[in-house]
């Protein structure tokens, strides 16, 4: 073998070797990386406690649950170190460890619910229940965890009993109100859920926020009651015989309590899309029946006012603007209103048989006045 031979293969031997080396070393860096990386920290001293607990509370309540359960997880670790009970001073409020410690578990419990990790939120939850098994909120969020998978009459009840539970230990806690009703209400049983729904709302007087639902109890209270009463409305759509009056009068209660709950909740809450939409469906059905009564009571000032009502509410809904527009030009011989409204629907759809429309309006109402000023001659 020549000498420049035996070169290149000892050059390509080097090769082989060095990239050898460089798989190894990579292998044990990361491996070491991650070992560290995954290492429990270091617990920090039990004098932390009170400010993770307040800057965590801070944090959950912005909706930062991933640093908020971090800094929860921190004063858990920190009360580990403690090693007898002790007094932290929380935003001002005096609260022993075991206090502390159950309302560290309990955030940690609700930030893996909402984070879609029930497994995890269990087995958290089973370590609070420890500490304290009959507290409110112990039982309320079992309740939430039960009823989330409620795929049987089994869980359901389970989830039910929690509920009820904590409101016989609090009978205003809303929230147990609403959840139970909800229940109830997945249940068909229509007129439990009805009378729990009322509580909730009674319960929930102020409004108050709370970081579990994207809204006070006082709104969806409201939003979900409407909700039951239209299902309940629905089963006057399938009698077998005709109506009495009592039906008329309770199908007319319904109907009016459902769009006063709504009003209620649109007046507090007008950003809510479904709650707006919801009102709006029900202000559609009711022009419809006044349009409907007989032909010589029909009330099209009524159904106007309700039209209105609905592009107050949602100033793009086409279906009213253009329903007003026949209703002037067709029943009340008002082209002047007509026109103006087929202009708003022309404003949000331009299509071609409205702005027909439009024209044939600008025509009669141009003819009508060379009329005028004709007989003023």
């Amino acid at each position: 073998m020549s000498s420049s031979a035996k070169s290149l293969f000892s050059l390509r031997n080097w090769l082989i070797y060095a990239e050898v080396l460089a798989v190894v070393g990579f292998v044990v860096l990361a491996s070491l990386y991650i070992r560290r990386g995954s290492a429990e920290p270091e617990s920090p001293p039990v004098s932390q406690v009170s400010t993770f607990i307040e800057k965590a509370d801070a944090l959950f309540a912005q909706e930062d649950l991933v640093d908020a359960a971090f800094l929860y997880w921190r004063a858990l670790q920190a009360l580990e170190t403690a090693e007898q009970a002790q007094v932290f001073s929380v935003n001002g409020v005096s609260q022993a460890s075991a206090e502390v410690d159950l309302h560290a578990n309990l955030r940690i419990v609700e930030i893996y619910s909402r984070s879609g990790w029930a497994k995890d939120a269990k087995a958290r939850l089973e370590q609070a229940a420890r500490i304290q098994p009959d507290h409110p909120e112990v039982r309320l969020l079992r309740g939430k965890l039960l009823s989330d998978e409620a795929l049987d009459d089994t869980l359901s009840a389970q989830a039910a009993e929690e509920f009820l539970a904590v409101i016989e230990s609090d009978p205003n806690n809303a929230e147990a109100h609403y959840l139970l009703a909800v229940l109830y209400h997945g249940n068909r049983q229509l007129e439990q859920a009805v009378d729990h729904y009322k509580q909730a709302i009674e319960s929930d007087p102020e409004f108050q926020d709370i970081t579990s639902q994207k809204a006070p109890i006082g709104i969806l209270a409201r939003l979900q009651l409407s909700r039951t009463y239209a299902r309940m409305l629905q089963s006057y759509q399938f009698l077998d015989r005709e109506f009495t009056d009592e039906d008329l009068a309770e199908v007319t209660r319904l109907e009016s309590e459902s769009i006063l709950l709504l009003e209620q909740a649109v007046a507090k809450r007008s950003e809510m899309d479904e709650i707006v939409a919801d009102l709006v469906r029900l202000y559609f059905a009711r022009a419809a029946a006044l349009e409907r009564e007989d032909i010589e009571t029909r009330r099209y000032a009524d159904a106007l006012q309700v039209y209105e009502r609905i592009v107050t509410l949602d100033p793009q809904e086409v279906r009213a603007w253009e329903r007003m527009a026949e209703i002037y030009g067709s029943f009340l011989g008002d082209k002047a209103k007509a026109l103006e409204m087929y202009r708003r629907v022309y404003e949000i759809e331009s299509h071609p048989t409205v702005l027909a429309n439009i024209k044939s309006l600008e025509e009669d109402l141009e003819a009508e006045e060379e009329g005028l000023e004709a007989e003023t001659e």
